[in-house]
């Protein structure tokens, strides 16, 4: 979903990172965590756990299907980074405290954000004193709503951000010194110490909180692997191998393990590219098989300290994602397949991202394989159906955790886009209601006795 995000976002120009930025940020430790922050140490039995490779949360099997709230965070800071209070007549703390409400009434317990700003505005949020203030004070408003309403997050640390990338209005992308591929293949990067110390300080300060359902290592990073032209420079940026994404996963897993040895982690990975496998091995485009598949997943998480698979599904008009079957006919790699791959590698899966995309009437080509698919959210009579048969694929299946992209944006500019992917109560309760009778219907099938 990142590139989504990205068109969403308000296109203001971003600070990217000197060497010099960031080397002298003082810790925030235990010590000086506001009082009100502060709470019992936790143990295993508190937070998500698994048990025989189902998952379990204080000490009942745990299922459920929700919805990210991507902006919660994003819209507390960026209040306080215009010189807002976030008090309770703020009219954006007060959307936010509306949306955690609303889900929880209709007998949700969990979501998914992102919890640093958006793109290159993140890592400079931690590095600059004056921004680090921000940012604290808007994760512990973040905190403090969740809790109020009963709520607990798939916490995003957005680590693949941390590079000397910048964002000009008129220019656009400028990349620095230190770019995605430097990030995370080397350990002794810029970013990657300053990534370290934010995650050492940033999951101390709240690994002691409930709210905190597990820790997300970043967003899509997986999609970033083995793109680009023979050298791996995709749109101007040095990208990562596969291989050397999957050792990212496992150092930061075990850095983020460091601070907080008791709850789980998850990468935040998405779906591969259809041809992953053979983009890895620099055989170009060619779609992969099942097998092929497998190995891509096998090479980031078989010895991984990552605790949990994660995949992003925007299935749309399709079954699932097209792979090639063994006799070289197209198979659509599905909910069950997924689900068979984790299950190989001895990992629970989870879908971090789970939605569809509306298609505006002018995408010819689509609406030739789909007439009766939907070009709006707003049209509820038209996207129900395909939203309850996305849902269903996900009961079906047995996934335990899965998060619908996304609920109630108060992004302007996402607002005024007809296919635009949020849902709420307000604009179209049907569609909320299908994904609360889902989650109602998964945990029967998964946690029959609670």
């Amino acid at each position: 979903m990142l590139n989504r995000v990205l068109q969403i976002a308000n296109l203001v120009t971003l600070l990217g990172l000197s060497p010099q930025e960031g080397s002298g940020a003082p810790s925030v430790n235990e010590s000086n965590t506001p009082p009100g922050l502060r709470s019992t140490r936790l143990t295993r039995r508190d937070v998500l756990s698994i048990q025989n490779a189902q998952l379990f949360l204080e000490g009942e099997p745990f299922a459920e299907i929700s919805f990210n709230k991507y902006d919660l965070f994003w819209q507390l800071y960026d209040q306080l980074a215009a010189g807002q209070s976030l008090n309770s007549q703020n009219p954006l703390v007060q959307a936010q405290d509306k949306a955690l409400r609303n889900l929880q009434q209709l007998g949700f317990k969990t979501i998914r954000i992102f919890a640093l700003p958006w793109g290159p505005a993140g890592p400079e949020s931690y590095a600059n004193p004056e921004e680090r203030r921000n940012l604290y004070a808007a994760l512990d408003k973040t905190m403090e709503l969740c809790e109020t309403h009963g709520i607990r997050v798939v916490w995003s640390l957005a680590a693949a951000t941390f590079t000397d990338t910048k964002l000009d209005v008129a220019k656009g992308w400028i990349y620095g010194e230190e770019q995605e591929r430097e990030l995370v293949s080397n350990p002794e990067s810029r970013g990657r110490k300053l990534l370290y110390r934010y995650i050492d300080e940033t999951v101390a300060r709240y690994r002691d909180r409930k709210a905190v359902l597990m820790w997300e290592i970043s967003n899509e990073v997986t999609l970033q692997a083995d793109i680009g032209d023979a050298n791996r420079v995709y749109n101007g940026e040095r990208m990562p191998t596969l291989r050397e994404v999957a050792r990212f996963f496992d150092e930061v897993a075990k850095r983020i393990k460091a601070a907080d040895p008791v709850r789980l982690v998850t990468s935040g990975g998405s779906n591969m590219r259809e041809s992953q496998w053979h983009l890895h091995l620099g055989q170009g485009w060619k779609i992969d098989t099942f097998e092929d598949q497998f190995k891509c997943f096998e090479l980031l998480y078989a010895t991984s300290a990552v605790d949990v698979i994660d995949i992003h599904s925007y299935p749309d008009n399709k079954p699932g994602y097209a792979i090639l079957g063994a006799d070289d006919k197209k198979m659509w790699l599905d909910n069950k397949g997924y689900l068979a791959i984790a299950k190989r590698l001895g990992k629970p899966l989870i879908i971090g991202e789970l939605g569809l995309r509306a298609v505006a009437k002018s995408d010819n080509k689509f609406w030739d394989e789909a007439p009766d698919y939907f070009e709006s959210f707003d049209d509820t009579k038209a996207a129900r159906p395909w939203v309850v048969k996305t849902l269903e694929d996900v009961i079906q299946a047995g996934v335990p955790l899965s998060y619908w992209w996304c609920y109630q944006s108060d992004n302007p500019s996402e607002q005024k886009n007809r296919q635009r992917f949020d849902i709420d109560l307000e604009r179209n309760p049907e569609l909320v209601s299908a994904v609360a009778e889902a989650n109602r219907r998964l945990k029967a099938k998964l946690c029959p006795k609670h």
